[in-house]
C-alpha cells in the first residue's frame, strides 16, 4: 500500500511539474526583495549594507538598498513609514539597524531609521 501510494504522489508531480508551460505573472515586489531577472540577480552574499544616511527614503531603498531584505523605516513616532502609503512625507534617512559597512545575507532584515527634512 505505501509503495502504491508513493507511486501515484511521484506520478502526481511530475504532471504538475510539466503543466508549468505558460509563465507565472510576477508577484508584486516587496521592499527589498529582488524580482527575477534584476540587477540583484546573481549578486555574491554576503554583501556590505551600503551607506545612506542623509539619502531620501525613496532614493535609498530603490537606489543602494534594492537588493537588501528593509523590514521597516521607523519615524520618529515609532510608525513604519513603509507600511503608511499615503503618508506623503519625504522621509530622510538617519540610520540602520545593522550598522552600514556590516555584512548581511541577501534575506537578513534591516531596519532604517527616519527623520523628516524640516528636523
Amino acid at each position: 500500500m505505501n509503495r502504491t501510494r508513493t507511486v501515484v504522489l511521484a506520478a502526481a508531480g511530475l504532471l504538475l511539474a510539466g503543466c508549468g508551460s505558460s509563465p507565472e505573472p510576477v508577484p508584486a515586489k516587496t521592499v527589498g526583495v529582488a524580482s527575477p531577472g534584476t540587477a540583484c540577480t546573481g549578486k555574491k552574499w554576503p554583501q556590505s549594507i551600503p551607506p545612506v544616511m542623509g539619502t531620501p527614503l525613496a532614493d535609498a531603498v530603490d537606489g543602494p538598498l534594492l537588493c537588501f531584505t528593509i523590514t521597516a523605516a521607523v519615524a520618529p513616532d515609532g510608525h513604519d513609514a513603509l507600511q503608511d502609503p499615503a503618508n506623503d512625507t519625504d522621509w530622510i534617512v538617519t540610520g540602520t539597524k545593522r550598522a552600514a559597512g556590516t555584512k548581511v545575507i541577501e534575506d537578513q532584515p534591516i531596519t532604517l531609521l527616519l527623520n523628516s527634512p524640516d528636523q
